[in-house]
């Protein structure tokens, strides 16, 4: 299943693919790509379901998800790649790193963890859907993306609204139940052989930066950045730092990388 992917290439060098968070599409990477591509080689693609992405037959699971990625890195032969997961897109990064770690030269979760739902995220996700059965899936992916920022007024807001909204019923409602009954990958983080970047924000009410420091401390090559003024959408709250920081740790990989 792996060429029912949508995907876009830009730029050469070390390959690094960005993976796209809940429950938007590539598009959220379009202008940060454009500059990591200046040196790299940047792909970006849609989740299944998302953008122009064939969806899954519900139920699915993360590592469903993340099992249709590996067969379509393995089909466009990227070599060594670097992983960037953005939220949601973290997870199935977990997922593909645990699979295959000697295929991947390193692993950046952006704004995301290792661990597993609580209880309270578990009811939080029952919660919304709820909503989603009684109010409509619009309402929901309309309405939350601004809680994502710090600033509420950020320039970005509109267009990651409209990505949002472009996102089908039933795919928003089977991620949910994918995000909410994923595995804990703690120990992974103890385990796998390459280096781990934690980008988190100050102010994440989503992912706490406090978190991301106790994680990236069990990594065998972990390093955390805590970016202030930032909640949970770097790319856009604080693009110039992020795209360094990813840049810089690309570099590193593929000097560290060992087959």
């Amino acid at each position: 299943m792996g060429n029912t992917i949508n995907y876009r290439e830009q730029g050469s060098g070390q390959t690094v693919i960005l993976i796209h968070g809940f429950p938007m599409n590539q598009q959220v990477w379009n202008d940060f790509g454009e500059k990591l591509s200046d040196s790299l080689k940047v792909v970006t693609l849609d989740l299944p379901g998302f953008g122009k992405s064939p969806g899954l037959d519900d139920p699915f699971s993360i590592e469903d998800v993340a099992g249709i990625v590996l067969a379509w890195i393995r089909e466009r032969h990227y070599d060594k790649p670097v992983i960037v997961g953005h939220s949601m897109g973290g997870y199935v990064a977990l997922a593909l790193a645990g699979r295959v770690p000697k295929v991947i030269s390193g692993l950046c979760l952006f704004h995301s963890t290792a661990l597993a739902d609580s209880e309270e995220k578990k009811q939080s996700r029952n919660k919304v859907l709820e909503f989603i059965e009684k109010q409509g899936v619009q309402a929901f992916t309309s309405n939350f993306i601004g809680q994502l920022y710090a600033d509420a007024q950020h320039s970005s807001i509109p267009k990651v609204k409209n990505i949002a909204v472009q996102s089908a019923r039933e795919t928003v409602v089977g991620y949910i139940k994918a995000m909410r009954d994923r595995k804990d990958r703690t120990d992974l983080l103890r385990t796998f052989p390459k280096p781990i970047l934690f980008l988190a924000g100050e102010k994440d009410q989503v992912i706490p930066a406090d978190g991301m420091l106790q994680q990236a401390a069990i990594c065998a090559q972990g390093e955390a950045v805590i970016l202030p003024e930032v909640a949970h959408m770097g790319m856009f709250e604080s693009e110039g730092p992020c795209v360094k920081k990813i840049f810089d740790f690309v570099k590193k990989c593929a000097v560290t990388f060992k087959a």
